[in-house]
């Protein structure tokens, strides 16, 4: 009968012992739950979930599911930004939410220089002249909001030369219009630029300075909702106005001879850029 005692104590023991702390692989578990190993690793339940909302697995308990509930995900399913993705999930109490960074970026650049015409008679350009990129689509990772980033810059030609003045400045403005067209949607963006000319010969011995390329830069952003695994297509192009004032009225000119074509060109980290950021959410 005392050995019967001694076991039931034993077993008593035991079943307290495991309600407090349990260890894996280590005999002083430092918490509820210890697992430790050096070349194994911890394998969560794997489910394949419908979406971020739905909770899918069941508490075996009845009730919702406990907040805290952690499963790895095997599955690419639901839409936008409630899709899920394989990778560990923790639930809330609403939803599912990603113990990963959800991260895409990509960034397209200018290539090759543009000089910009207008529609001069003796060397007419008409309509869009595009801006070519290493790379002209994107292709997201993910469902859900992406912000794209547009950045264009633009500078002025040469200008006219006054006749009949022995000393003057000259300054004008040019202008045109970028076209960016994204998803079957297109933007456009009207940018300045100021060039000069002045000549100093009367006191300073005949000195001609010609200040044209002053380059103006900026930056549109554009949120979309974009679909994994599609690619979309995009173009960027410029259409210069008529440039009066300026050399063949901003473009090249044969007589008088001439060249007032604006420049959208590369020089160093100065060039056109189209950026795609995942935003997450």
């Amino acid at each position: 009968m005392k050995k019967n005692y001694l076991i039931l104590v034993l077993l008593l023991s035991l079943n307290l012992t495991l309600f407090a702390q349990v260890g894996i692989g280590t005999t002083a578990p430092k918490g509820a739950l210890d697992i430790t190993s050096t070349n194994t690793g911890f394998i969560y339940p794997q489910i394949a979930l419908t979406n971020t909302l739905t909770p899918t697995i069941t508490n075996p308990n009845g009730g919702g599911l406990a907040v805290g509930t952690t499963v790895y995900n095997t599955a690419i399913a639901g839409t936008g930004v409630n899709t899920v993705y394989p990778g560990v999930y923790i639930w809330d109490g609403s939803g599912w939410i990603p113990q990963y960074h959800k991260d895409d970026y990509k960034l397209c650049y200018q290539t090759v220089n543009l000089r910009t015409g207008s529609d001069d008679i003796l060397n007419p350009v008409s309509g869009n002249q595009a801006i070519t990129f290493n790379d002209n689509s994107f292709t997201p990772k993910f469902n859900g909001n992406y912000l794209v980033t547009v950045t264009v810059h633009y500078g002025g030609g040469r200008l006219d030369i006054p006749a009949g003045v022995d000393q003057w400045a000259n300054f004008n403005a040019q202008e045109g219009q970028f076209n960016f067209t994204f998803n079957s949607t297109t933007y456009n963006y009207t940018l300045k630029t100021y060039s000069g000319y002045n000549d100093d010969k009367l006191f300073d011995g005949g000195s001609v300075n010609y200040h044209t390329n002053r380059i103006n830069q900026t930056t549109y952003t554009i949120p979309v909702s974009l679909a994994r695994n599609t690619a979309y297509p995009f173009t960027l192009t410029f259409n210069q106005t008529n440039s009066a004032g300026f050399e063949g009225n901003g473009d090249i000119s044969v007589a008088p001879a001439g060249d007032g074509r604006g420049y959208i060109i590369t020089s160093g980290m100065v060039k056109c850029t189209v950026e795609f950021k995942y935003l997450g959410i």
